[in-house]
């Protein structure tokens, strides 16, 4: 009709499941954020909802689960490609390896609409029957967007997916939502935060015996450890072990990160993987200096001596040895802490990151 608007793009977003971690709130930043005025976004979860499904409901995005856990994938593949043809789905965003390689099957059944695989990380296939089926869903997906340059790296060494395809879009953060405090609390420069799933890629035992020595050498030392995960009683034994039971935290999953991020001093980050943190993201937001290890795209978050300090993995007294010559030197932290605020506005605005994977999709509906 004369006048009338343009259909929105349908974008389908592919996942396994909906559980708590950085894929997770990824999808819930593109869904959420979304111009609803050019996209009509749909959420879909292979396995179940996971533990955050009722908060996409809850926010009115449209999100709906194959409960296909444990389904033989030659049963799932046409069950997804039915949603893909009834949803009139233009573009299909796949996350992650097993969301990557269903989508591409289902696509490939429900007509071709092209498909975009993101990588959240240092996951690659590795081994040859692996291999090979990754290259076969490569084969048929338009665009793979890498997190990190790190990650983009390992697509193409590793899983020898052509470099033409391959691109980046950091993840980003609500510079909004943490912005920093007009003063930090008495006590805060001695005050440690660590937010991620207590999960062994995390490694936050070695943290745990950074923390002891640290602990040793400052009166008044404190870690918060914000999250939760399969790790945690063994993690609460070292902590009794290593006799820090009055200077840890235990959290569990909080909805208040931003807060707790906002009464610390330091911001510390142990893992032995990592594509783009966004909880290293959210701190720098909230200009906190940075201890974090040099692994994955840590090093293209932080700048080193600038906006924190990178130290090798697995190695307690590394670790403990830049906690505490932030904790040890305020006036280092703080300015710290107000370069890494600065970065994380000029490099890693969600605004931003949205907009790029919007752009994205719509050169992917122009190149079918």
């Amino acid at each position: 009709m004369k006048g009338s608007l343009p259909r929105r793009l349908r974008v389908l977003h592919v996942v396994a499941s909906l559980d708590v971690g950085g894929l997770e709130r990824v999808v819930w930043d593109l869904a959420r954020l979304a111009d609803r005025s050019r996209f009509d976004v749909t959420v879909l979860c292979l396995d179940r909802g996971g533990a955050t499904f009722e908060r996409f409901q809850d926010a009115g995005i449209a999100i709906e689960s194959l409960d296909a856990e444990g389904q033989w994938a030659g049963l799932t593949v046409p069950r997804l490609a039915g949603r893909i043809r009834a949803l009139q789905a233009d573009v299909i965003h796949t996350h992650n390896m097993k969301a990557h390689l269903l989508g591409t099957l289902a696509a490939g059944l429900a007509g071709s609409p092209p498909v975009v695989n993101t990588k959240h990380g240092r996951v690659f296939a590795e081994g040859r029957p692996a291999s090979l089926i990754n290259r076969f869903a490569v084969a048929r997906c338009r665009r793979i967007v890498a997190v990190s340059a790190d990650t983009a790296r390992g697509a193409v060494e590793i899983e020898r997916t052509p470099a033409a395809k391959v691109m980046v879009i950091h993840n980003g953060v609500d510079i909004e939502a943490y912005k920093p405090p007009d003063g930090r609390p008495a006590g805060a420069a001695a005050r440690a935060i660590h937010v991620a799933r207590l999960s062994r890629e995390k490694d936050q035992a070695t943290l745990l015996r950074a923390a002891r020595l640290v602990a040793d050498q400052v009166p008044g030392f404190g870690l918060d450890l914000v999250g939760d995960g399969p790790m945690r009683r063994s993690l609460e034994l070292l902590v009794a072990e290593l006799d820090l039971g009055p200077q840890v935290v235990f959290h569990g999953s909080r909805d208040d990160v931003a807060d707790l991020l906002r009464g610390a001093g330091v911001f510390v980050l142990s893992s032995l993987s990592e594509g783009i943190s966004l909880t290293l993201l959210e701190a720098m937001a909230t200009a906190l200096p940075v201890v974090a290890t040099d692994v994955g795209g840590n090093a293209e978050v932080v700048v080193q001596g600038e906006t924190g300090l990178l130290v090798p993995p697995a190695d307690p007294a590394r670790l403990a040895e830049a906690l505490l010559s932030v904790i040890r030197d305020p006036d280092r932290g703080f300015r710290m802490g107000q370069a890494g605020r600065r970065r994380a506005e000029e490099s890693f605005d969600l605004q931003a990151v949205v907009r790029a994977y919007e752009r994205l999709y719509l050169e992917m509906r122009n190149e079918a």
